[in-house]
């Protein structure tokens, strides 16, 4: 924050903005020092640019940061993000939701995919795993709608795969680009989401 705070006081106009999608904005930025910003930015560890897949990831804080999460949200967006951007070419927006419990602070029901935080019990003895519950199509605004749930369970370095299964599955099925994921997701039955979401090991 100190280094976006020096960015943002010796090439902007000194103000940051917060979205709520989670970016900064560094606003007052003349055209001509936007390069030099954008250096400035990566150095300290920051991107300026992001794949369709990262640039649509909300998280909650996680189990990092708050006593209610069960599992660390932000580590596994990462993971998410570094993973399948690599394996799947979006070239539409796609909003990943993450949170770490059913308080739902990321809103995990309005996310095009939304994964929700449990613990799954390993044993009688109380010992638990992180896991996702995964849902699909939801929306805000005009076409607002709560997700459907896809899978349960689902430990969190699986995540990514299934994630990618089902953005295949979406790019392959859907009736045009112009077809956004949740409207997909809603007029698809379950059953076959269900099995799109099955993981393979590549």
């Amino acid at each position: 924050m100190r280094g976006i705070a020096r960015i943002a006081r010796e090439m902007g106009d000194g103000d940051i903005r917060l979205t709520v999608w989670q970016n900064l904005l560094i606003s007052g930025v003349p055209e001509a020092k936007t390069a030099e910003v954008e250096v400035a930015i990566e150095a300290i560890g920051l991107r300026t640019r992001a794949t369709a897949i990262r640039a649509g990831l909300v998280t909650c804080t996680g189990s990092t940061g708050c006593r209610f999460a069960a599992t660390d949200t932000k580590e596994h967006a990462e993971a998410i993000a570094a993973w399948t951007e690599t394996r799947v070419i979006m070239d539409t927006p796609i909003n990943i939701h993450i949170t770490g419990c059913r308080n739902s602070c990321a809103q995990h029901y309005i996310g095009d995919i939304g994964l929700v935080g449990v613990r799954v019990a390993l044993s009688d003895e109380g010992d638990t795993v992180e896991a996702y519950h995964l849902f699909a199509g939801g929306a805000f605004g005009p076409d607002a709608c709560i997700g459907r749930e896809i899978v349960k369970n689902v430990i969190p370095k699986d995540v990514p795969r299934v994630i990618k299964q089902l953005l295949r599955y979406y790019l392959t099925n859907r009736e045009g680009a112009s077809e956004t994921f949740a409207t997909f997701a809603r007029r698809t039955d379950i059953a076959l989401l269900q099995a799109a979401a099955r993981i393979d090991m590549d």
